[in-house]
């Protein structure tokens, strides 16, 4: 079978590998807090993700990144966090070093929304290289695969996932350890007043329409109720598996999409 590890490759095999496509697949992480579920989840399920989908696509699929930016939450233990700029300039200067073994095109997997903006700096810094970058959430395409799979929320789904792939020793169901990103319907706070309703993140509503205030009214600090028990990890875990491979299946199928595109005509430089 073809490799499509990079880290398991030789410099031959790189040089092949890289022959054979100008399109490289990457997941990038963090480390922070999700209540039970293990302080790296963001990076184990992207790792285990990008190597389902490099093995597939043949796709040449780095190591995935551990560490992203985490402000919202550097306080909880564990939590690794890096400043901004600092991400920014290591994920433009891997796109860099691709470009020199003939990559044009990168699909970054991403497993955290921290890292959102980051990304789409880097995809902006390396235009100038002929370079085209895809950033894809995939917690995000379980809303179009599985719409309705998990009504109680998305950081059950999250714990979901972490039992798929990594399995039951790896939670933490212990009472009163509950927050940080966790929960079902978890607490917001009202902070400017009842016209602008807090959605999410930084996220806000105002008059029916979504507005961007670069402040976090997710309250990551209340305990939020676990909704699950040990008894019920067993049958979690295989809703997980459940969802997981269509959301593979369309990751898959993206990249073989993006694959085919000319970076060149895409950015107009040719």
């Amino acid at each position: 079978m073809t490799k499509h590890r990079l880290e398991e490759m030789s410099w031959k095999e790189a040089e092949e590998a890289f022959a054979r496509s100008d399109t490289a697949l990457i997941g990038v992480g963090t480390m922070h807090s999700h209540g039970p579920t293990p302080l790296g989840f963001d990076t184990t399920s992207t790792a285990w993700i990008a190597d389902q989908v490099g093995r597939r696509t043949g796709l040449v699929t780095l190591p995935a990144l551990p560490y992203g930016e985490n402000d919202k939450m550097d306080h909880y233990p564990g939590t690794i966090t890096i400043h901004r700029e600092t991400v920014e300039a290591v994920y433009t200067d891997i796109c860099r070093s691709l470009h020199q073994n003939g990559i044009r095109k990168v699909i970054f997997l991403n497993g955290h929304g921290g890292n959102r903006e980051v990304l789409i700096r880097t995809g902006r810094n390396v235009r100038e290289l002929g370079m085209l970058l895809a950033i894809v959430e995939w917690w995000k395409v379980r809303h179009v695969t599985s719409p309705d799979a998990f009504p109680e929320g998305p950081h059950i789904w999250d714990l979901a996932i972490a039992l798929a792939v990594g399995g039951e020793e790896t939670i933490d169901l212990r009472p009163g350890v509950f927050k940080g990103e966790w929960g079902v319907n978890p607490p917001l706070r009202h902070l400017f007043g009842d016209a602008i309703a807090p959605l999410g993140f930084s996220a806000f509503e105002y008059r029916g329409a979504q507005v961007h205030i670069p402040v976090d009214c997710w309250d990551v600090d209340l305990e939020s109720a676990p909704e699950v028990d040990w008894a019920s990890l067993a049958a979690l875990k295989e809703r997980g598996q459940k969802t997981i491979g269509p959301v593979i299946d369309y990751l898959v199928s993206f990249a073989q999409d993006f694959e085919k595109i000319d970076p060149a005509k895409a950015l107009r430089l040719s």
